[in-house]
Formats: C-alpha cells, structure tokens, sequence
C-alpha cells in the first residue's frame, strides 16, 4: 500500500475531506521522523515499535575481490511488531 492509497482509504472510512487526512499524515510522519532522528523510540500498542540503532563501524570485504572497505558508524531503523500484528499476520 502507497502513502496515496492509505490517504483515500482513511478518507473513505472516516468522511474527513482527503486534505486534513493527508495533512494529519504528513504531520503524524514529521513527527515520528523527528522523535527517531532524537534516538527516541516510538511505539504503537497493538502495531508495533519504530526504535534508532546503531551500527557499528567495521572493515567488510567487496565480494568477488579479497579488497577491505571500511564502513563508518551509523544509525538505522528497526520495527518491532507487536505480538498482536505478528499473529495477525500469520494467521491470515
């Protein structure tokens, strides 16, 4: 599912004119983006968990080659679903 898609689909269920819908989206994905660029973690009971990690630096090898490439410290993302989604999910 397209971020235009879920837009149409929320208008449809709730009747709020597609505007506020999709503003109410991009500020509720402002805010989430905003929370994990602070090492926040977010959380959605029932759904699951957006959480920062860090990625260490390390020395990794270019396939095909015997060649070394260092690769600097970062941050990434990680979902955690919840229990309930996980059992949604494999069940259907």
């Amino acid at each position: 599912m397209k971020k235009s898609m879920l837009i149409t689909e929320i208008t449809e269920k709730t009747g709020l004119p597609k505007s506020e819908v999709e503003a109410t989206l991009n500020t509720m994905l402002d805010s989430i983006t905003e929370a994990l660029k602070a090492r926040e973690s977010v959380s959605f009971i029932g759904f699951g968990s957006f959480v920062p990690v860090k990625k260490n630096a390390r020395e990794i090898y270019i396939p095909g080659t015997t060649k070394k490439v260092k690769v600097e410290e970062k941050y990434g993302v990680r979902f955690k679903p919840s229990k309930k989604l996980k059992a949604i999910v494999e069940n259907s």
